[in-house]
């Protein structure tokens, strides 16, 4: 069993969870749901495996949004902050958003599993830098 371990949780502390495996990738989503489900004009999400992701500690805190089929949006019902992501298409997979991960502690994948997602629906007045991240019009590498 590895030794990798992060936790994580929501602004006030109700809801804590752990993940025990790295990272499968990670993307920066710049499509218009995550925009404003986040208030920002993009949020980064980490894919992990369901079997590795455990909420510790508020899962009768947790609401669910189904912002679109087969898309499942956890959330903490006290302060509203966006947890992670369930798809029916893609059971055994979660997608944790990546900055509520303890201390921005990376998500341990290796590094060319980083990308850009979505980048046919960014806001127009905000260009993405060149970081020679590898960009993806719609959906990333792993949808």
């Amino acid at each position: 069993m590895s030794d990798f371990k992060r936790t994580g949780g929501c602004q006030c502390g109700a809801v804590r969870y752990t993940i025990r495996e790295p990272a499968q990738e990670t993307a920066h989503c710049w499509c218009g749901m995550c925009r404003k489900i986040h208030g920002a004009v993009m949020v980064t999400l980490s894919t992990v495996a369901r079997a590795s992701f455990s909420v510790d500690k508020g899962a009768d805190n947790l609401g669910r949004f189904d912002s679109s089929p087969p898309v499942h949006r956890r959330f903490c019902k006290s302060c509203g902050c966006h947890l992670f992501i369930e798809m029916d298409d893609a059971p055994n997979l979660l997608e944790v958003a990546t900055g509520t991960i303890d201390d921005g502690a990376h998500p341990g994948h290796a590094a060319d599993k980083l990308s850009h997602a979505w980048t046919g629906s960014k806001v127009g007045w905000l260009e993405i830098p060149d970081d020679g991240l590898v960009r993806f019009d719609k959906q990333g590498p792993g949808g």
